[in-house]
């Protein structure tokens, strides 16, 4: 980064801080919000799997604006007679997202991410993390540092072949929601969301995934003060078309969940834990990276800077090893608009 842009920086992190600033009395929000977040490994993040989402609709007259950045860190490989698989390299994902409530409990918005497969700067930290804890490098030491080399080759055919950097808009998704069920009587808030991502990211890049997505899922929480644990979870299923990134083995329909978590540690400041699961993308490969079943774990905290105005932050791991990217960072604001 240019230090010409740190004024710049400075400015609008002074401009959003001093927004938290409020009088006494000032109303907070007593929602539980999941933290966002989906898998971001390469092979993944191209399809139109969706973040769980609130357990809340917006109201007629709320609406949001969401800038979310996830820094994500992959290496992980395997070999047989017939199959080779490379993820070396760091995704950068830059999504602005927006929301509005209607009438009737009903919700619309859409996000449109921006990417950038890059070197990044992450892997001499995660090589002294290693160091450090007396953890296996998985052969990290044995390959140039901050690379880009995303390789699939399958019976002599070269499937994906990434190994420069790339950057370019992704894949566009319509987001749509509706509040069901009675929380006074249930003790749980339940939201029926769906998503449909549209293929406008260039596939042979990795940026989108050639394939029209459809997902519908429930979206659930409990309705306890904020100062007392609250759980939250909730999944559902989402269904592809043929795509243009491994259309042979891509499946057409994957099932997701997560579970997760919460509760406000000290005014305004809430800590979270959630699992995401789901179900494999890919058929036909004997690669746990393709054909397994990913569970990422997640912690974060969110900090209500003002009313409805929200600073998040996350680390996501794969329990199940190479099954998801090695170490997921997300940071979102979100901002009432």
């Amino acid at each position: 980064m240019r230090s010409t842009n740190l004024p710049r920086i400075g400015s609008l992190l002074y401009f959003f801080l001093a927004s938290g600033t409020v009088l006494a009395g000032a109303v907070y929000s007593g929602d539980v919000r999941p933290l966002y977040s989906f898998n971001q490994s390469p092979l993944i993040q191209i399809y139109g799997l969706p973040s769980l989402g609130e357990a809340r609709v917006l109201a007629q007259d709320e609406s949001d604006l969401a800038l979310r950045l996830q820094i994500s860190n992959n290496f992980t490989g395997a070999r047989t007679a017939d199959e080779y698989l490379n993820l070396d390299g760091e995704l950068h994902r830059l999504t602005i997202a927006w929301r509005q409530g209607l009438s009737g409990g009903r919700e619309w918005g859409m996000e449109l991410p921006y990417l950038w497969h890059t070197g990044g700067f992450l892997d001499t930290y995660i090589e002294r993390f290693h160091d450090s804890s007396n953890l296996p490098q998985g052969g990290r030491t044995d390959v140039p540092l901050n690379r880009v080399n995303y390789q699939y080759t399958r019976n002599g055919a070269d499937l994906i072949h990434v190994t420069h950097p790339v950057n370019g808009p992704g894949d566009l998704r319509l987001l749509g929601a509706r509040q069901i069920g009675n929380p006074e009587t249930s003790g749980l808030k339940t939201a029926l969301r769906a998503s449909l991502k549209l293929p406008t990211g260039k596939e042979a890049e990795l940026l989108g995934s050639g394939s029209t997505d459809l997902a519908l899922w429930l979206s659930l929480a409990t309705t306890r003060p904020r100062d007392q644990w609250n759980v939250f979870g909730g999944g559902g299923i989402l269904y592809m078309t043929e795509g243009r990134v491994l259309p042979r083995q891509q499946r057409n329909h994957v099932a997701f969940g997560s579970f997760g978590l919460s509760r406000m540690i000290y005014p305004r400041l809430t800590v979270i834990g959630q699992l995401d699961a789901q179900t494999p993308f890919y058929d036909y490969t004997h690669f746990r990276q393709l054909n397994s079943y990913p569970i990422q774990g997640l912690v974060g905290a969110r900090w209500e800077l003002a009313p409805r105005r929200f600073l998040e932050f996350s680390v996501a791991e794969d329990l199940i090893v190479d099954t998801s990217t090695d170490v997921a960072f997300s940071l979102s604001l979100i901002l009432p608009f």
